[in-house]
Formats: structure tokens, sequence, C-alpha cells
């Protein structure tokens, strides 16, 4: 795209970054470089970022679309190794298993332990234990601070608030709807992995564990590159699955139903962003 064209660059003063099947492909990465360059070479005034996720939330339901005000990047992870303590008492040998934890005593951070998640009971396991991990985040005039749930900009998250009306797919042909009129949902948690989630055990972790509502592979990373920019950032996560869970809604129609209404969502948004930008 040519520097010099000024009407290009008047068109992504609000960058949109669009992708319905995104979230099948370990593409995160590759999103926040994208985003970096263009930031680099564009001026840009703020981002909206939409896609399709998961549903950790068994009260979010496909279809709906998710505002987060929180995202995280729950892909990172240090592992606890297991070791044997061999303690003697006269000519009894007892055999302590312990963990070593490669982390600061500072750090508040949650736990996996794989043995809870053994089949047909519980006990103990190989894998050991995982610890969630926090993020680096580097801010231009900023000392690095480390960080686990990326905020979403305040202003932009007031003004998406206001889209509690916009009117959503439901129904993907004639004979096909969803059961319930889908909905825009707003102040919920969102997790980013570089994994495709398939999973009812680990999906209901997530939420326990984190209070979070959907997963997808790239909202994380889109966050924290805007964060380190000074750049402001909104979320918009169309559910198309269930992830794992339950829900008896699948086929590749609802992941494009899912999509449009994400979308949907986004263009409204631009809409009132714009306005908000003629009234200052």
């Amino acid at each position: 795209m040519p520097a010099h064209n000024e009407q290009l660059r008047a068109s992504v003063s609000i960058l949109l970054i669009a992708h319905c099947l995104g979230r099948r492909f370990n593409i995160g990465t590759i999103k926040g470089i994208t985003v970096q360059i263009l930031l680099d070479t564009f001026d840009i005034i703020g981002m909206v970022h939409y896609g399709i996720a998961g549903s950790s939330n068994d009260s979010v339901y496909i279809g709906d679309v998710s505002v987060p005000n929180y995202v995280a990047y729950t892909g990172s992870w240090t592992w606890k190794k297991e070791y044997a303590l061999y303690l003697y008492f006269g000519s009894e040998m007892v055999v302590c298993l312990k963990h070593l934890e490669f982390r600061s005593a500072e750090e508040n951070v949650t736990e996996l332990n794989f043995g809870n998640f053994n089949f047909p009971e519980k006990g103990e396991n190989l894998l050991a234990m995982i610890d969630f991990t926090p993020q680096q985040l580097y801010s231009v005039g900023k000392p690095m601070e480390e960080v686990f749930w990326l905020p979403i900009d305040p202003k932009l998250f007031n003004i998406a608030s206001e889209l509690q009306d916009v009117k959503l797919k439901q129904c993907v042909s004639e004979t096909y709807c969803l059961p319930e009129t889908p909905k825009v949902v707003y102040g919920l948690r969102g997790s980013t992995a570089d994994i495709y989630l398939d999973n009812a055990a680990y999906r209901e972790f997530l939420f326990k564990a984190f209070n979070v509502s959907t997963v997808d592979e790239e909202s994380a990373a889109i966050v924290m590159i805007s964060l380190s920019n000074g750049v402001p950032c909104i979320v918009f996560r169309g559910v198309s699955d269930y992830a794992g869970g339950e829900g008896l809604l699948s086929s590749t129609s609802l992941t494009y139903l899912a999509a449009v209404n994400a979308l949907s969502v986004a263009v409204e948004f631009i809409g009132l962003f714009g306005e908000e930008l003629h009234d200052h």
C-alpha cells in the first residue's frame, strides 16, 4: 500500500482487523506483527478487532457477540517439575513427592494440576502441574511491567455499550435458526491461547479459574500491541461454538453466522466512533 496515498491513509485511521475463520489457526502472533507494521506505517487512531470465539460460559450462546473489558493470554505456562525426596527412618524409607517451583514468591498465579483431570479417577500425573504466567508489557516511556489481564480502552468500551439494540442474525436459512435471539453481552472476560479449544474439562477450568467467557487465538495479541503503542483498542467476538461443551448446535454455517454478527456490531461501532470524532 503506497504511503503517499492520503485517501488510503485516512481510510485506515481506524484499523479494522477482519477474520471470519481465523480462530482455527495459530496466527495470533502473526496478527500482532501485522498490526505493529501497520501502526509503524500509518497514523492509526484506534483499533477495532473482531472475529469468532468459543464460549466457555454456559450463559453465552452461539450467535451472541461478546464485548470484553479484559482479555488474557492463557497459553503461557511455567511447568512445575516433580522430584522425589527420600526420607529414612531407621530401616524404613518414605518417598515424598515435591514440586520445584520456578517463580518468585511475589507472583500471584493460578495453577493447574493435571492429576485432577485423570480419568476415570483423580491421582498423580507425570505431567505434574503448571502455572499460568503473566506477560511482559513494554510501553514507550514506561518501565516494563508484568501483566496478566489486559484492559480494553475504557472510552471505546463506553461507546460500544450503546450497541445493545443492534439486531443480530438468528437464522442461517429459512429452515435453520438459532433457538434464542442472539444478543450483545458486555463486560465479560476473554481468553487467548495458541490452541483451538475443544475440551469440556479445560473449558470448565478456564471459566472457574479465570471467569473467562470466550476463548480465541488472537485478541490478547492485538490488545497487547495496542497497549504497547498507546493506541486504543476494542474487541468484538461472535460465539461460533461451545469449545468442547455440551451445546448441540455446531456447524460451519453457524461459524459464518457468528462472524457476520461480530462484523455487524463492529460496523455499528465504527459509525458511533465517527460521530464521536465529529462532535469533538
